[in-house]
């Protein structure tokens, strides 16, 4: 009688066949879930979001203008100041980070906008998204990721092209003359914006400077460091245009700087100053037509820049 060793070769072969696919799978597999989308927020963290949120709190203030830009404030349930007396909105303690985690947790909040990871105490990290710009492009990709998340190619499209448009006037503005460029606001009795605030950006990416340095948001210049930089533009807030009068009287080189001497003193929306990136393409649009009105012409997107009449002294 033969051997019967002729079933041994197809059985092992079966075996490796087996093996082989038992092998883990490539790691870019598991990080690469089948739905939901992910997002990386301006702390560096990545978040992932299987569906797209339907209870929304916005636990920093300057978020409030880009959900509205986007058109999906209906999914905000709740934000640290109120737009109008809508009653669908209850207003978040952001001041009190055990508070605004407790007030988050009772009202089942699916996806909280924060300024900083350690805004809220006690609160699923996944479920935090810092947002926190410091340019207009920045602003720019949270839109573009409201977009991803709740699947709005046209949102993403209008950010490309804003941003495009941007990018444009920036580069044309940078290569032009450098204006120098003061902001007055409400101090004791007047304070100046430092490079330190974040206007100063907007203003920098618009053809401008802000030549003040200081540790705070706010000072109060040395009169020789001001004489040293008198500006070409001055701002003011525009419930404020008697600032004017105080800084000259404090600074009376101001007398002949440039922006004096050519009437080059604009007022501004006071939320210029106080949250210029709670919408970021206003405030660039508005800067880049007081700082070089020759880049912007009749384009629509431009409102019209407001000149403080001669009040001084």
């Amino acid at each position: 009688m033969q051997p019967q060793s002729i079933t041994i070769f197809p059985t092992i072969s079966l075996l490796v066949i087996l093996l082989e696919g038992c092998k883990p799978a490539p790691g870019w597999l598991a990080e690469a879930p089948l739905i939901g989308t992910r997002l990386r927020d301006d702390a560096g963290n990545e978040l992932y979001l299987r569906t797209p949120p339907s209870r929304v709190a916005l636990c920093t203030p300057e978020a409030i203008g880009l959900w509205q830009s986007a058109g999906l404030f209906s999914y905000v349930k709740a934000a640290c100041v109120g737009e109008g007396d809508d009653p669908r909105i209850f207003y978040l303690p952001c001041g009190d980070s055990i508070a605004l985690s407790d007030a988050l947790f009772r009202n089942r909040v699916e996806w909280a906008w924060v300024p900083s990871p350690q805004a809220v105490e006690s609160f699923s990290p996944d479920l935090l998204y810092v947002f926190a710009p410091r340019t207009l492009a920045s602003w720019l990709r949270h839109m573009k990721n409201l977009a991803k998340v709740y699947d709005q190619p046209l949102i993403k499209h209008t950010a490309d092209s804003l941003e495009r448009i941007a990018q444009q006037k920036s580069l044309l503005a940078k290569e032009s003359r450098v204006f120098k460029v003061a902001i007055l606001t409400l101090g004791e009795p007047l304070a100046l914006l430092s490079q330190r605030h974040p206007l100063a950006t907007l203003v920098q990416e618009t053809g401008g400077s802000i030549p003040y340095k200081a540790e705070a948001e706010y000072f109060l210049p040395h009169p020789e460091t001001l004489y040293h930089a008198l500006p070409d533009i001055i701002l003011v807030p525009e419930n404020s245009t008697e600032l004017l009068n105080d800084f000259l009287r404090q600074y009376p080189d101001a007398y002949t700087s440039p922006a004096i001497r050519y009437k080059r003193v604009f007022s501004i929306p006071p939320w210029f100053i106080q949250r210029p990136f709670s919408n970021p393409v206003q405030v660039f649009f508005t800067l880049l037509q007081i700082i070089h009105p020759e880049l912007v012409g009749n384009s629509a997107m431009s409102p019209a820049r407001e000149q403080v009449e001669d009040t001084t002294e």
